[in-house]
Formats: C-alpha cells, sequence, structure tokens
C-alpha cells in the first residue's frame, strides 16, 4: 500500500474516531444535538443524532477522496495534498469531538476551544508560504 492511501486510511479512521464513540454514548446523548454556536457561545442549530454523529466524518471521508480525485487546478491546496489532508483529518476529528462532548452536558467556552483550529490554519498558511506551495 502507498504511503498516500495509508495516510488518507489514517485521515478517515481519525476523523471516525469521534463516531465510534459516539456510538458507544449513543442512549446518552440528545435526540436534537446541536452543532453550531454563536459568538456568545450559544449553541444556535441543532440536527438529529444521527446527522450531528455521522455527518461530520462521511463529510471528511468525501473531502478527502475529493482532494485526491479532483484536478490540482480544481483544488487549491495549500501545503500539498498530504499536508491538506491530515489539516482535514484533524480539524474535523477535534470539531466532532467538541460537538460530542457538548452534547453530553459538558459545558465549555466554545470560542476558546475553537482556538486550536486557527492556531494549525495559521500553521498551513505559514508552512504553504515557506514552501512555496501556495
Amino acid at each position: 500500500m502507498n504511503s498516500e492511501r495509508r495516510l488518507d486510511l489514517l485521515a478517515v479512521g481519525l476523523m471516525a474516531l469521534p463516531a465510534v464513540a459516539a456510538l458507544l454514548v449513543w442512549d446518552a446523548l440528545p435526540a436534537e444535538m446541536a452543532i453550531h454556536w454563536n459568538a456568545a457561545g450559544t449553541p444556535d442549530n441543532t440536527v438529529a443524532k444521527p446527522l450531528a454523529t455521522l455527518g461530520l466524518p462521511l463529510f471528511g471521508a468525501a473531502t478527502v477522496a475529493f482532494v485526491r480525485l479532483a484536478p490540482d487546478s480544481v483544488t487549491s491546496t495549500p501545503g500539498g495534498e498530504t499536508v491538506s489532508i491530515l489539516f482535514v483529518a484533524v480539524v474535523f476529528a477535534w470539531v466532532e469531538t467538541l460537538v460530542l462532548i457538548w452534547n453530553l452536558g459538558y459545558r465549555f467556552n466554545m470560542l476558546l476551544a475553537t482556538l486550536p483550529v486557527l492556531v494549525l490554519a495559521a500553521g498551513l498558511v505559514w508552512y504553504a508560504l515557506r514552501a512555496g506551495e501556495w
């Protein structure tokens, strides 16, 4: 198996971990789950439990496939495909985990919890600019 394929499987597996965790605590999750918060940290959008727990990992897997299969002219991937796929996997897994934890009843500052995504995005841009791939 080539290294790109292995990385894709790792990325999809990473995004699937929170979905597996959601299945383990399925009965403890509400039927309607918060998936979006406003700037004040208040949930402002909910969806049915199956969509909240399985939708994002499926969307993430589709994103990995799109980045690999679409022509380079269509996917402007800063830092290259591999780095972009790793970025997508980590961000999706992080967001899925935040949604899961919140809907299990643990409250935290969602704005602060999403700060690592901004830091990672800045790191990706820095890497892409430094590598001359953007």
